[in-house]
């Protein structure tokens, strides 16, 4: 049940500034982001700022008992020209999907382009403009960039689709939901648009695995909640579950292959299991042959195992594979100063092992 909804907490613009729902600017589309929270004080402000320049912000409060609200309310007052829409619901039971349902609802129907995003997430800077530039009629979706930065400092970055027209979207799954369209999409590629995510893993993730046990009910044909699922049962330490749930999607015709053997690398190396940790790795590397970040990988886990002259022999052997690509395979650590770093570093370790490269 989706209950809660009250009169929006909104700013009123000054007269000057015509309402962009009664008047189309003749420079492009009208954008909206939405999106929902629950207790963000830690990034608020941030987010805040990234998406200010949005023709409307759609925001849903699911709860929050910190001082989210209080951020919000002393925005609005450093900036009455941002039009804000602040609506407190309650979804119940819990789902990620009817969150963000609720809150795409209410973004005003005669939005041309949608952004979704989390609080801890933010947008390039110029990202208005640049989205209005590469705007055209007709195209249904658009993935852009996305870049973690990681609490240790390093940095992940892959295509992301966060970015869509207002009409025909439903979010889809009770947690890491999909946006499934109920026509035919037309999909375009913006290479140089990047939202970025700096991720508070203090947050708690107790209702992830209960959520994922209910998508994969619902919906056995999506690989990548099986892959969710296998890795949170990994986190609570049920191994067997979590092969189960790999075994799951590797049946499935469209799962990325390599991806899931490199999850059960990471359940075999939890269990101490070198043999089928290295089968793993092997199988990883044999459905994607033609990507650097498989070696990389079994490089990193032949070092931790002191086998040093080996892990140096795969590195020098992945030098050969220069496509880079940006997507959820990516490493930075197998590229660039990384990567001679390492190779340099196993190279020595390998000297010390007593290996003669004369």
């Amino acid at each position: 049940m989706i209950s809660g909804f009250g009169n929006p907490q909104s700013i009123e613009r000054e007269d000057h500034m015509p309402d962009s729902m009664e008047v189309k600017e003749t420079n492009g589309p009208t954008i909206a982001v939405y999106g929902i929270y629950k207790n963000e004080e830690k990034f608020m402000e941030r987010f805040l700022h990234s998406v200010q320049t949005a023709d409307e912000i759609v925001l849903c409060d699911t709860g929050s008992n910190d001082n989210t609200n209080q951020i919000i309310k002393q925005f609005k007052a450093c900036c009455p020209h941002v039009n804000i829409k602040v609506y407190s619901i309650c979804v119940s039971p819990w789902r990620f999907d009817d969150a963000r349902n609720t809150s795409l609802s209410l973004v005003s129907p005669d939005i041309d382009i949608c952004i979704s995003l989390d609080i801890d997430e933010y947008l390039m800077d110029g990202w208005k403009e640049h989205l209005r530039d590469h705007w055209e009629p007709g195209y249904t979706r658009y993935y852009h960039k996305f870049r973690t930065i990681w609490p240790a400092g390093n940095v992940s970055e892959h295509w992301h689709e966060r970015i869509h027209i207002r009409a025909g979207y439903t979010w889809k799954l009770p947690v890491h939901e999909i946006l499934e369209y109920k026509g035919e999409e037309k999909i375009k590629r913006l290479e140089d648009f990047w939202v970025y995510q700096k991720p508070d893993y203090k947050k708690s993730r107790s209702s992830y695995l209960l959520l994922l046990e209910q998508s994969v009910k619902e919906r056995k044909d999506v690989w990548k909640s099986w892959s969710f699922l296998a890795s949170e049962y990994l986190m609570a330490g049920r191994f067997e579950e979590a092969l189960r749930a790999v075994d799951n999607a590797l049946q499935l015709n469209n799962s990325d292959k390599s991806y899931l053997h490199k999850v059960k690398y990471f359940v075999y190396r939890a269990q101490n299991q070198m043999d089928l940790a290295i089968l793993s790795l092997n199988n990883a590397i044999f459905y994607m042959p033609h990507r650097r970040e498989p070696y990389f990988e079994k490089a990193m886990y032949f070092h931790q195992l002191g086998r040093n002259a080996e892990a140096y022999f795969i590195l020098k052997g992945s030098e050969k594979i220069t496509n880079k690509a940006i997507d959820y395979h990516y490493n930075p650590a197998a590229w660039d100063t990384e990567f001679e770093r390492w190779k340099s570093q196993l190279l020595e370790l390998a000297k010390e092992e007593g290996i003669n490269f004369a």
